[in-house]
């Protein structure tokens, strides 16, 4: 889950920063204008991670400079929780003459409510990049997905491939 992993590189870099001495500040103490910095590379540090942990599953070898070469585009973020609102119920004064026509439909139930609820559903937010997920909100410890461009690698036979194959060439 990158969510659990984002949350993991973040809480070390910041016991990290903790045992550093910064010029102005008490000991133990990160300056406020660091921690955008933090979370920043924890976003980058976990998909950079997750993109080649994917290329090692799918049996293909990072060229050397593959890490530093790939760019992260169309980061989604999970949508803010709703707050559930905290109201009186409206009591219905027909509810006790409700009555269902011919057709078993309740001729006083609103199809409408249904329409809200699925207008309500929240949706991801899209960003161009990871800086404009940071900005709206991302945290780490929070999920999210992207898009890795320009990533390149050499596919590698795996075991039982390599098993099955000849030789190249005559041999007598």
């Amino acid at each position: 889950d990158l969510g659990r992993f984002s949350e993991a590189i973040y809480k070390q870099i910041i016991s990290q920063a903790k045992q550093e001495r910064f010029q102005g500040f008490r000991p133990g103490t990160i300056p406020p204008h660091l921690m955008p910095t933090y979370i920043a590379f924890s976003m980058d540090e976990c998909a950079r991670e997750t993109v080649l942990e994917a290329m090692q599953q799918n049996n293909i070898r990072p060229f050397t400079d593959a890490r530093s070469q790939f760019t992260i585009e169309q980061v989604s973020i999970p949508p803010v929780p709703l707050k559930k609102k905290k109201g009186k119920k409206k009591k219905n004064s027909n509810q006790t003459k409700r009555t269902s026509t011919a057709d078993g439909n309740d001729p006083l139930s609103n199809d409408n409510e249904e329409e809200k609820e699925e207008e309500l559903v929240p949706q991801w937010r899209h960003f161009e990049s990871m800086d404009g997920a940071i900005k709206a909100g991302w945290k780490p410890g929070q999920s999210f997905s992207f898009v890795a461009k320009n990533v390149k690698g050499q596919r590698v036979l795996s075991d039982k491939d390599v098993k099955d194959a000849g030789p190249i060439g005559r041999f007598t």
